[in-house]
């Protein structure tokens, strides 16, 4: 039998934020100190300590202060002490009121002995008691020393409840009242070892005629310094649960321990199956930003997909954080299962007190069952405010956006990260400012729109393309659909086609990266009636809808018969020299730069038009051979892999090989990262090893002979044949990727010039990376160090901003889910092979790899000397650059899968990319 433990409190039993009834507050320390205590209120019962300790069979008694509780420390003591202890909740307080006071059974004795010998002892409180009972009947006494905690302090109570999985939840299903809580039962390895019958029985006993599942218990998994989420095993059991199954289940989840010591426990509770949704939900991102995710599977009835990353059909939600947790959310725009979820979570929260917490929950039987709780291990002290007021700041300045708008003056503002220019895949979610300026002198403030202009599109010259939000880069997508409208609409005719393209973006905000496929209609080709029917239901006529046809067949007749002459203008820029990059030379070399963009731009308008055409005529069923075609086409990076050839055979000089190469820079406008000619051995090195790929297999038209003709046919409006089809399409692509690498170079010679500024200085490229391009060139340079530091102390504040990838109001900044996006898949070969997500030179991948990376740009070329098996990418389009580069090279891709989908094919451990069934797979 167990011994009895008596524990006191006076009134009130806690403080605001965790008031509770004295049997409820009995069952919180029956947990905590493993011993079901005896619970006394001394608003009901005398303050006298004699009618506690004269109690029989009593083997221990604890005071406690109102608001405090036992700690384990106190736990491990508090029964094995023979004495009197005194406690105190904060290392180096002293004994006194808020002093807690435990007597062993020494004490007790001593107490009995000393009532029965007529001592005024019945009257006397613990603290008079304790004292009488160590200055005259010599009674040890232990402290003061820390072993209580207070009960309001989130943080301490935190670690009170949050032991280990079994642990947590017993402790939490005294508190919740809400959220369901199956405790389970918990079975230690020397249990099972010992006596698996009555195990078998036990749990039979607890669970008759229902499934029940074997979860992992380890003592690895779950604390506040590692989380091991899924790192170990879970089992079902489904019905008819035969005990043999269920034993085969326990020895499989204690077998993924590799290895048990007597203490290591599993815990078997009722299976929950189907469930009508489950997901997994923290508090803060991971990061630590001030946000709720919930990860849900809202398809499968099964409770382990988020943790084990078995299906693909799951949603990313991310709700900002309110001061208070639980009060003051909305859950406006929330799906009702989801929201019943997350509200589970937060009153997990209340409960516990910390915001650091990983919340596994499901929905079952219209109730929210709670299936675990653990603390949030990654998530770290964070400057909320700081982020808050990002955000806040953002939707003031999205609500200025809407404005003309909500007067009914302006079509929607739709902001997207990935349309038009993708700032997400060129400069990374949360660029430097010295990358987005240099974006915005180069590109957005003016190139992208007089390219358009010149090209015979409408003229939005003045108007800037790319805006920060919180940090991040958005286009206006409103703009970019009205910069397609060919210029010679008419102006009631062009806003109604725009409000078309814009309300259709606005229902399938998936299409966000592939508006000029899906959307715009940025040029002619035979499919183009079909792509503008649905401007049909918003009111826009045969009539309309023809002059549009008419005038994008001009467009692109235009565009095809300029090709010559930009490529030739292309051939007559020459790379930069080292001179280029002198702190003098800035203003040449940008505005070099500058021009240089707008002859890039140019070809890469072309490029989408070949791109557009292959696409139609591939799903017109013509173009049957588009990948043995693109595996010929000869991009610079054939021509790159053919210079490695050559040096690696003693043809090129290995200098001349670098020298042709040293601009490249993987992520082109960001300062720190080095150029090809910084690490030539760890970027071009590998080249020679593996200089070439297979293009046995190419052909030199994407369509059979046999339907050559068709192709005349389709494109003889463009008053083409199929062969100068074929001509123009090649050299529109090769001619983009030779420009990207030309205006690359400038923009690398560019960014050092910038650090040549910075070291005369003596600021290091970190440093110059937060300064704008304006503030270089016309800031006196001792206000530099000023301005660091404080963009330094915005861009942590606005790291913990997430932001959806498609904005329509400043609403959208409070609640939205993170779309897994529709991939682009290259090619229709398969992969398979291991992971690799954190890229470098120093840590290349190992042939075979799977490649994951939020993005890639041109200088990314260098991973194709390791051989990798796959890639994928968060960001990027169909038309991006590494689609071509992993058509080029025969590399099944899936590019611009979103951030949900590549936060979990990053996480994994080997990936199954089939570009033919357009499937990715994670597998264990």
């Amino acid at each position: 039998m167990r011994a009895r433990l008596a524990v006191v409190w006076p009134r009130p039993l806690f403080g605001p934020q965790g008031q509770m009834g004295i049997d409820q507050l009995r069952e919180v320390v029956a947990h905590l100190l493993d011993q079901p205590p005896t619970a006394i209120d001394l608003a009901v019962s005398p303050a006298a300590a004699g009618e506690v300790l004269g109690q029989a069979h009593l083997a221990a008694a604890l005071w406690l202060p109102s608001g405090l509780v036992p700690t384990e420390v106190c736990r491990r003591v508090l029964l094995g002490e023979h004495g009197i202890g005194v406690w105190t909740g904060q290392p180096g307080t002293p004994a006194g009121r808020l002093s807690a006071y435990s007597f062993g059974p020494l004490a007790l004795r001593a107490h009995t002995h000393c009532v029965g010998s007529g001592c005024s002892l019945p009257g006397a409180t613990a603290e008079v008691a304790a004292r009488h009972l160590v200055q005259k009947h010599r009674v040890p006494l232990a402290g003061p020393r820390p072993g209580l905690a207070p009960w309001d302090d989130g943080e301490q109570r935190a670690r009170l409840l949050l032991g280990g999985k079994d642990v947590a939840l017993r402790r939490l299903a005294v508190l919740l009242k809400e959220a369901r809580v199956d405790t389970g039962l918990s079975v230690t390895w020397q249990e099972w070892l010992h006596a698996p019958h009555e195990v078998l029985a036990a749990i039979t006993a607890r669970y008759p005629e229902k499934p029940v599942i074997v979860r992992s218990c380890s003592s690895r998994e779950d604390g506040w310094e590692y989380s091991q989420a899924g790192a170990f095993s879970s089992v079902p059991v489904r019905l008819p649960a035969q005990p043999e199954e269920i034993a085969r289940a326990v020895d499989e989840v204690f077998g993924s321990y590799g290895g048990c010591g007597p203490q290591a426990r599993v815990l078997i509770q009722q299976w929950l199956h189907p469930v009508q949704a489950a997901g997994v939900v923290t508090t803060r991102t991971l990061a630590g930003g001030p946000y709720y995710t919930a990860t849900v599977d809202l398809l499968s009835g099964r409770t382990d997909t988020v943790t084990s990353g078995a299906s693909g059909e799951l949603q990313s939600w991310y709700i900002r954080r309110t001061p208070a947790p639980g009060r003051g959310w909305s859950s406006a725009g929330l799906p009702s299962a989801v929201a019943r979820l997350v509200g589970a979570a937060m009153e997990a929260e209340v409960c516990t007190g910390t915001n650091r917490l990983d919340v596994e929950v499901a929905l079952s039987d219209g109730a929210a069952h709670l299936l675990q709780a653990r603390p949030l291990t990654t998530a770290q002290a964070s400057d909320d405010q700081g982020a808050c007021e990002a955000v806040e700041r953002a939707q003031r300045q999205i609500a200025h956006f809407t404005r003309g708008h909500k007067a009914g003056d302006e079509p929607q503002v739709v902001l997207s990260n990935m349309v038009d220019w993708n700032p997400a895949e060129m400069l990374g979610r949360h660029p430097a400012p010295l990358a987005v300026s240099l974006y915005q002198t180069l590109i957005t403030d003016r190139t992208w729109a007089a390219q358009r202009s010149t090209y015979g599109y409408r003229d939005l010259r003045g108007t800037p393309l790319m805006h920060l939000i919180a940090g991040a880069p958005y286009i206006n997508a409103t703009a970019s659909l009205a910069s397609f409208l060919p210029a010679a609409l008419e102006e009631p005719l062009a806003r109604t086609i725009l409000t078309a393209m814009v309300e259709r973006l606005v229902a399938d905000p998936k299409a966000h990266d592939k508006i000029e496929f899906e959307i715009a209609a940025t040029c002619w080709t035979p499919h183009i009636s079909h792509r503008i029917t649905y401007m049909t239901e918003a009111g826009i006529g045969s009539t309309a809808r023809r002059t549009l046809h008419e005038q994008l067949l001009a467009l692109t007749r235009r565009g095809i018969g300029r090709l010559p002459t930009d490529l030739a203008e292309l051939d007559r820029i020459a790379a930069p020299t080292p001179v280029d990059t002198r702190l003098d030379r800035l203003p040449t070399t940008l505005a070099k730069a500058r021009s240089v963009a707008m002859q890039f731009a140019h070809l890469a308008r072309a490029a989408f038009m070949a791109t557009d055409l292959i696409s139609v005529l591939r799903e017109e069923g013509l173009v049957t051979r588009r990948e043995a075609w693109m595996r010929g086409l000869g991009t610079v990076t054939t021509v790159m892999r053919q210079d490695a050839a050559a040096a690696a055979a003693g043809q090129l000089p290995w200098s001349d090989f670098v020298a042709r190469y040293r601009w490249i820079r993987p992520g082109t406008y960001d300062l720190t990262i080095p150029t090809y000619g910084d690490d030539p051995d760890g970027y071009l090195r590998p080249l020679l090893a593996h200089p070439l790929h297979s293009a046995d297999d190419a052909v030199s038209t994407p369509w059979a002979e046999c339907d050559a003709a068709a192709v005349d046919r389709a494109v003889a409006p463009l008053g083409l044949d199929a062969g100068a089809l074929e001509a123009f399409c090649r050299a529109a692509i090769t001619g983009r990727e030779r420009g990207k690498a030309v205006y690359s170079a400038w923009v690398s010679a560019a960014l050092e010039a910038v650090a040549a500024h910075g070291a005369s200085r003596g600021i290091d490229r970190d440093g110059m990376r937060y300064l704008h391009l304006s503030e270089i060139l016309r800031t006196h340079p001792g206000r530099w160090p000023g301005l660091i530091a404080r963009r330094r102390a915005q861009a942590q504040a606005c790291a913990l901003v997430e932001l959806p990838d498609v904005i329509t109001s400043a609403e959208d900044l409070d609640c939205f889910e993170r779309g897994r996006g529709r991939a682009n898949f290259v090619g229709s070969a398969r992969a398979c092979g291991p992971v690799h997500a954190t890229l470098s030179p120093d840590h290349p991948p190992s042939p075979g790899s799977v490649i994951v990376l939020e993005a890639a740009d041109p200088g990314y070329d260098w991973i194709f000397a390791h051989q990798p098996a796959a890639l994928v990418t968060a960001y990027g389009g169909a038309n991006s650059h590494m689609a071509i580069r992993c058509a080029e090279a025969g590399i099944p891709a899936a590019i611009g899968v979103g951030l949900a989908t590549h936060a979990s094919c990053s996480a994994a451990r080997r990936l199954i990319v089939d570009a033919g069934a357009q499937r990715l797979d994670v597998l264990p």
